[in-house]
């Protein structure tokens, strides 16, 4: 029997659509009800060697083991970095595990510093998981003046997740033709927090009194936040065109794994 291109095309589609599905269908079987519920937000740890950090499940027949703990430093610039894995082992998860972890383990940690762990639970007969921790805070065992200010400085954005998202389109300064239709995009280094983008609303400034007013919702829905979004926006509002003195920008409204309402904005940019 022949088939037609079309339906070679279609089974090999479905076939993929199936083994989506399944993939997605094991993961939530073997993965559902893990939560990594410390370090808490903003959590602040004195000791870099003991920093805690708390895993539980919901009890069921499939075994599971934690074996690893990666560590990623959120710089001031909200740039998270990957440092290394300052906890291996076979750590056996019931309904609770808590471990110790010396973050000194890895080389070249900045302390004090804003950081995330990523921590993998291994399953004996099926996929292994990752959760991802809650931004959280770590002294050097120094202990000075200048640390404790430093602690006290750390941006509570970043405390809250909303890290590494940025518009890079339009540019700083750009200057834009009204009524034609201009991308607004969006980049997620991989390390983000960001779980969806969720809108994204045009403001106008007054340059002469820095008074900001909003001009209108360019998108609103629910978009899993991939490493690059765009969304397209006519600049066809009234009075577009006509606005001499006054400068523009954008700002996205996004939600984190963690169910944290972070906004970013665009720079600066004008329409004529």
């Amino acid at each position: 029997m022949k088939f037609s291109l079309f339906a070679t095309c279609a089974l090999v589609f479905f076939s993929a659509a199936v083994k989506a599905d399944d993939t997605g269908s094991a993961i939530q079987a073997f993965c559902g009800g893990l939560e990594l519920t410390q370090p808490t937000q903003g959590q602040s740890f004195a000791n870099p060697q003991q920093v805690a950090v708390t895993v539980t499940r919901q009890p069921n027949d499939k075994k599971k083991v934690i074996n690893g703990v990666d560590i990623y430093a959120v710089g001031s610039d909200g740039k998270p970095k990957y440092l290394g894995t300052p906890w291996r082992g076979t750590y056996a998860l019931n309904s609770k595990a808590t471990l110790t972890v010396d973050v000194t383990k890895t080389p070249n940690v900045p302390l004090p510093s804003q950081f995330v762990f990523r921590v993998w639970v291994h399953n004996e007969a099926g996929p292994d998981c990752t959760l991802y921790s809650k931004v959280f805070k770590v002294s050097s065992t120094s202990h000075s003046n200048d640390d404790i200010q430093k602690m006290q400085n750390m941006s509570q954005d970043i405390d809250r997740g909303c890290f590494a998202v940025e518009v890079v389109e339009p540019k700083l300064g750009a200057h834009l033709k009204a009524n034609t239709i201009q991308n607004v995009q969006i980049a997620r280094d991989s390390m983000s927090l960001i779980e969806t983008f969720n809108g994204v609303t045009l403001y106008k400034v007054d340059l002469s009194t820095h008074k900001y007013e909003q001009v209108e919702n360019v998108w609103t829905g629910r978009q899993n936040a991939s490493l690059a979004f765009n969304v397209k926006d006519k600049l066809s509002f009234q009075g577009a065109g006509n606005g001499k003195g006054n400068a523009y920008f954008y700002k996205v409204q996004s939600l984190t794994i963690h169910n944290e309402i972070c906004e970013f904005f665009s720079h600066p940019f004008y329409i004529e």
